[in-house]
């Protein structure tokens, strides 16, 4: 067949098999269908593909995919298939949204379409821009930028939405140079530009041809990402620009995304790549180098064959054939440059030949008008075929299934039946749910808290007291290993000092700056276990809650969803807390040393802050007692008896083996040390009944509990679908009379509905 005939088949045929697949699905949805979960899966897994093919048949298009990497050459390498210069191509970010390139047959045909975006699809922009400047990405420069534009050109941008769709007509790819760009790459207009869309005669002879030029895939926005797989999984072949010989980690997704949407055909049945910028190789050694690199590269990704990697240069092509803009002359080079260095990598010295073969674009383009002609219908063929069939044969096993326990036509449903098994199962639930509501009490108050307005404070509920032990073994873990590290730097510091004269105020400050960097890292650390920790009892909690409604996973997803966003939740509240009570005390103890400026300007910076963890201090050396105390007198306030009857009224100091120091290294040393287990003490002894650890863990539990009782008539309905799916563990505790199966008059129908769509395939 040839491609009009075999399109208009498959259309035909598709269009007959989604519509068998929709009653199929239909059917397979009702839980008493009895239809196995993963033939319905197939299927809807075969829909999306079948009915973006089906949608491009019925518009008669053939979609090229022109894909890679940001400044890999893609609208040069479209603008030399155009012989125009017409798509930017500059340094820096230069295309912003999609540019769609149809073939039409007729001077009048031709026009430029510009869609804005939404309203709506501009706030996800911006939002998406927010987002990635304020995270720790390698594009969050780029993302800060694009606000700034974005805000500069406010005016213009907004013009671009409040305009509308734009339709310019043209003769001359060159007449329409001015707008194009405008729209794709002028940052004043492009952020407000959804797509565009060239129809133009300069494409190619055959009808429906879609060029699709797409932003690169490394750009850093989501957005480019998306349109990207959205592009690839419903596409005819793939043109891959490529500038470097092996394939990067953005390139991948490139195969992934292809992949997915096309799982009937092979990537390298439809996959082409043209490697640019050749001019910009030394020698003819190197340009053979990069080119077995990439056939290897792609033979074991994607087992591509040689024949279809195309080298080349689009630049060199618009510049020999006198097509290249300014832009493109400076960026590539003069003609007699460009045919030197060609000459020199290729060998050819034919001028034409020179154009025609050594840029490649000639070349891919015999390609693609090859595959146009000869393969596109054999891979169309391979596509449908495997489609359909896989459709047929899900669809026919689900009849077959359902057919065994359902007729097709019952004389009469029992419908009055049926309304009064659904009548006697919500009284019964009334009775159950007055149950578990009673089990939950009693569990709730022996393993979790008991459901008093008085509180023992001086006896916790278990879960405090674990939590708390957790905390503390974090603190001990932690601290252990910060000391670890502490002890190196003191052997690396006597070890400076019998080389050398040391600096100890220098190395007393840079000392300081990495522990306080440990600290930080450590103090986030610890919250995280301590959201692990609430997760796990929360989890147990669910758990429970689950067996009292039959192993409904409705239970968990209702109350806690995805686990690892719940995690993080509560790590971001745990998180402020800690650092609240915590980052104070650090701030006062570790950057600056004892005495010195910047010890005196932090303590007075916090203000009372230093003095709000005093309140919560429970440990039994005085000397940590009043934090700002420690904090102006240090370690003297531990082996100097004189002052510590002078300041804490007691003689006694705090630890037999603490000496006064006896030069400045070991003074150095014994502050930092003590300074430290200035730390420990009060992570172990007052922040976390300052952070209100204990609290926060008892209300997530208590949450959780009166979201449970609150649901009650979503656990309603979970239970009447364990019912209605037969739920063994439900069924077992429902009287006789609710487990007795009746004919169902909507299986049946779809059934029906089902038999006469398969009947008429043939």
């Amino acid at each position: 067949m040839d491609w009009k005939t075999a399109s208009s088949y498959y259309e035909t045929r598709l269009s007959v098999a989604l519509n068998i697949l929709r009653h199929a699905v239909h059917l397979a949805s009702l839980p008493q269908a009895g239809v196995p979960a993963h033939l319905k899966d197939v299927l809807l897994e075969e829909e999306k593909p079948a009915r973006r093919q089906l949608e491009r048949l019925k518009k008669r298009e053939f979609r090229i995919a022109v894909v890679g990497l940001e400044k890999a050459g893609k609208s040069t390498f479209v603008n030399a298939w155009l012989d125009c210069d017409l798509l930017p191509a500059k340094t820096g970010r230069c295309t912003f949204t999609t540019t769609q390139i149809y073939s039409v047959e007729k001077d009048s045909q031709q026009r430029l379409e510009v869609l804005p975006k939404t309203e709506e699809q501009f706030t996800k922009l911006l939002n998406e821009l927010e987002l990635v400047s304020n995270s720790n990405s390698k594009n969050k420069d780029g993302a800060k930028q694009d606000l700034k534009t974005i805000r500069k050109y406010e005016d213009t941008l907004r013009q671009v939405r409040n305009e509308g769709r734009q339709n310019i007509p043209f003769t001359r790819l060159e007449d329409i140079n001015q707008p194009l760009n405008k729209y794709v790459a002028d940052e004043q207009y492009a952020h407000a530009v959804l797509e565009a869309r060239l129809y133009t005669n300069k494409l190619a002879q055959a009808e429906g041809i879609v060029f699709y030029d797409v932003p690169g895939l490394d750009s850093g926005l989501a957005k480019h990402v998306d349109e990207s797989r959205e592009m690839l999984s419903d596409c005819d072949a793939v043109i891959v620009v490529q500038r470097f010989a092996s394939i990067r980690g953005a390139e991948l997704k490139i195969l992934e995304f292809t992949e997915q949407g096309d799982k009937n055909v092979k990537v390298a049945d439809k996959l082409f790549v043209f490697l640019s910028q050749i001019d910009r190789k030394a020698t003819p050694e190197e340009l053979k180098e990069h080119l077995d690199v990439a056939s290897k590269d792609w033979d074991q990704k994607a087992k591509l064959p040689p024949q279809r990697i195309v080298y080349g240069s689009a630049g060199a092509y618009l510049v020999l054939r006198g097509l290249a803009n300014q832009q493109t002359l400076n960026s590539v080079g003069c003609s007699d440059d460009i045919s030197d260095r060609l000459k020199k990598l290729t060998g050819i010295e034919n001028k034409d030949v020179l154009v025609n073969k050594a840029t490649g674009i000639g070349e891919i383009k015999a390609q693609i008008n090859s595959y146009i002609d000869n393969e596109r219908v054999v891979v169309l063929e391979k596509r449908c075929k495997a489609s359909i069939e896989k459709i047929l044969e899900t669809s026919r096993e689900i009849f077959e299934i359902v057919s065994k326990r359902y007729p097709e036509n019952p004389a009469e449903a029992k419908r009055l039946e049926e309304n009064q098994r659904r009548i006697e199962f919500s009284e019964w639930w009334e009775k159950k749910w007055a149950e578990i509501q009673g089990d939950f009490t009693k569990y709730y108050s022996k393993n979790i808290r008991q459901l008093t307005l008085e509180e023992d404070e001086s006896n916790p509920p278990d879960i405090v007291k674990k939590f708390r032990s957790r905390y503390l073994e974090d603190i001990e873990t932690k601290m252990r290993e910060l000391k670890s590290k502490i002890d190196k730097r003191k052997e690396e510091i006597f070890l400076e000092t019998t080389r050398r004269e040391m600096d100890t105020k220098f190395t007393d400050y840079e000392w300081r700056k990495e522990l306080f960097s440990d600290i930080s890292i450590l103090l986030t650390e610890i919250a995280y276990q301590l959201a692990l920790e609430i997760k796990e009892e929360a989890l147990d909690l669910v758990k429970y809650l689950t067996g009292l409604l039959w192993g409904s996973l409705e239970v968990k997803e209702r109350l806690i969803g995805e686990t690892e966003p719940f995690v993080e939740i509560l790590n971001r509240s745990l998180t402020a807390l800690f650092l609240r009570f915590a980052r104070p005390v650090a701030d006062s103890l570790i950057p600056g040393p004892l005495g010195s400026e910047t010890r005196q300007r932090i303590v007075k910076r916090l203000g009372v802050d230093i003095e709000i963890v005093d309140n919560y201090y429970n440990g039994e050396e005085k000397a940590f007692s009043l934090l700002k105390r420690y904090v102006n007198h240090g370690s003297k306030l531990l082996y100097d008896s004189k002052l510590r009857e002078e300041i804490l009224g007691i003689p006694e100091v705090s630890v037999d083996e603490l000496q006064k120091p006896s030069n400045p290294v070991e003074e150095v040393i014994l502050e930092i040390e003590t300074d430290m287990k200035a730390l420990e003490t009060y992570l172990r002894s007052a922040i976390f009944n300052a952070a209100g650890f204990e609290q926060f863990c008892l209300q997530e539990l208590e949450d959780l509990r009166d979201r449970f009782i609150r649901y009650e008539a979503v656990w309603r309905g979970v239970a009447q679908n364990e019912w209605l799916e037969e739920n063994p563990l439900l069924i077992a505790e429902i009287p006789d009379n609710l487990r007795q199966k009746e004919v169902n008059l909507e299986v049946s129908d779809r059934l029906r509905q089902l038999s006469t769509a398969l009947k008429n395939i043939s």
